[in-house]
């Protein structure tokens, strides 16, 4: 199990729903679904997404940076 330890303040962790796309958690969080703000989550949780930043599931958790 791999435990993120590395959380700074202010960030936040978004168990994914059933619906969800990046660009919906970042209009959520940011305000925005910009390609930035979709990146800023992608590139930051890149280990559980994987590859395709399109295919993300219910029940993955996300580091939501700030």
């Amino acid at each position: 199990m791999y435990v993120r330890t590395d959380m700074k303040s202010g960030a936040a962790c978004y168990t994914v729903q059933s619906g969800d796309n990046l660009t919906r958690i970042a209009q959520r969080f940011y305000g925005s679904g910009t390609a930035d703000n979709v990146n800023k989550i992608y590139y930051s949780n890149m280990a559980t997404i994987g590859a395709n930043p399109n295919l993300i599931y219910p029940s993955q958790k996300l580091y939501i940076p700030d």
